[in-house]
């Protein structure tokens, strides 16, 4: 089968096959279950996290040492990833104040998961050991009450999460002398409240975390603790925005053109499992219809922002999305509003019919700028590959670009000029741009890392 579908693509002018890599990775070190050479699945676990978890810690930093978000940037002293001990100084204002330069300490020694600009906190996983076991402590004696009163005292409940040092009891008043409280001697999950004893039991909370394949392919690489990377050739498509994350299934063309809308009639219940492609707008109905059924993926060119959040029922991310806890992913090609698929994406599409794909909604507008994609694994394929071009090559009057970072984003334009020396633009630094003309007539300047060639 694979050779009669390999066959329909030689050839096809909106086939591009290439070879791609992609980058398994566990969120901190875990154990390796593939080597360099092996097959993967989508379903192939590669790497899983044997240690547990710790409890993450979100700080305010920027708060605390009086900073915007926007430059925490400037104040860290430790970057993602790094280790930091208990009371180590993990950040400090850039400027002096009365009392001079504020300090902050971390609060909890772990691993730096996490450092936002936009929101000036920062994640601190918490590091737990391999077989600590539960703690139990006293909490009655720490109350001065007796053990059946324990209950009308607790403030947290079995299977709550706790951190180190947080109150979970506490018997009187507000005020200081009349107020006895327990805390927590170490992070973890209440697993006991004993009414007999006045005993009360934390234990280190265990999931294990597993990075799978998400691709057919090849291992071409170990990262050493960490996971590793896949290859495989593939047609690889790339949408404009996304919710959900990584699933995989069958391609199915649920209308018969690009501009055909996605309605309630299309979605069948054959298509459970499998990932459908719409043509221009997909309708509230369509989506809910192929949640309720079962359809892991929806690909589509538009939608509205009021139907995905009616149909999935979720909150869509401000700036970035692929988190949301969803059983199913929706890829929107052109953006919102109703447009119609582009027809050589469409083709694509319909080339490659019956293929097993693996897509993910993961969209991030900001910086560092992500897309949703769909992938196409070819392992088999025989025939001459694609090269990656140089984006400053590709860049020439002429050319279909699409922006993808504000405040231009998702607008379609051609190139009407390539300047060959940087420019100062709207930051003030110098970059390398390029001049598009939009569809609706608008001249723009956009640094050229903020367009692709469609």
């Amino acid at each position: 089968m694979a050779d009669s579908l390999h066959a329909s693509l030689v050839g096809n002018k909106y086939i591009s096959v290439k070879k791609i890599q992609k980058t398994r990775r566990l969120p901190m070190p875990g154990e390796i279950l593939v080597k360099p050479g092996d097959k993967v699945e989508p379903e192939t676990i590669v790497a899983k996290i044997s240690l547990k978890p710790g409890i993450p810690w979100v700080i305010p930093v920027a708060r605390q040492l009086g900073v915007e978000p926007y430059r925490l940037e400037n104040c860290m002293l430790v970057k993602v990833g790094d280790k930091v001990e208990q009371g180590q100084p993990i950040g400090r204002a850039d400027e002096t104040g009365i009392y001079g330069r504020k300090v902050y300490e971390a609060p909890i020694g772990g691993i730096v998961e996490e450092i936002s600009f936009r929101s000036g906190r920062v994640v601190i996983r918490e590091e737990f050991g391999k077989e600590e076991p539960p703690v139990s402590f006293d909490a009655c004696f720490e109350l001065r009450c007796r053990p059946n009163e324990l209950r009308q005292y607790m403030l947290r409940n079995v299977g709550d999460e706790v951190k180190r040092g947080q109150i979970i009891a506490k018997k009187g008043t507000g005020h200081a002398y009349s107020t006895n409280t327990a805390r927590a001697p170490i992070s973890g999950k209440i697993t006991e409240i004993n009414e007999h004893t006045g005993y009360v039991t934390i234990a280190r909370p265990f999931e294990e975390v597993v990075v799978k394949g998400y691709i057919t392919g090849t291992v071409a690489d170990i990262l050493p603790e960490r996971g590793c990377v896949v290859e495989t050739p593939a047609v690889v498509v790339n949408g404009i925005f996304g919710v959900g994350g990584e699933t995989h299934g069958e391609l199915v063309v649920a209308v018969p053109s690009h501009d055909a809308i996605l309605e309630e009639h299309h979605i069948t219940e054959d298509m459970e499992g499998k990932i459908i492609v719409g043509g221009s707008f997909a309708t509230d109905e369509a989506l809910a219809r192929a949640m309720q059924i079962g359809v892991k993926g929806v690909i589509t060119g538009t939608a509205s922002y009021l139907n995905l959040v009616r149909s999935l029922g979720c909150k869509l991310g401000v700036g970035i999305t692929g988190t949301e806890d969803i059983d199913m992913t929706v890829i929107l090609m052109e953006g919102f509003g109703h447009l119609n698929m582009r027809e050589e994406i469409f083709e694509i599409f319909k080339a490659v019919e019956g293929y097993h794909v693996s897509i993910n909604g993961a969209t991030q507008i900001r910086a560092g700028a992500i897309r949703p994609e769909i992938i196409v694994p070819l392992p088999d394929w025989d025939q001459a590959l694609e090269s990656e071009p140089v984006i400053d090559e590709e860049l020439v009057v002429g050319e279909v670009v699409r922006c993808i970072n504000k405040p231009y984003f998702g607008e379609i334009g051609t190139v009407i000029n390539v300047p060959r020396e940087p420019v100062v633009i709207e930051t003030e630094c110098k970059a390398p741009v390029v001049e598009v003309e939009l569809r609706d007539g608008r001249k723009v300047i956009v640094p050229r890392q903020n367009v692709e060639v469609l």
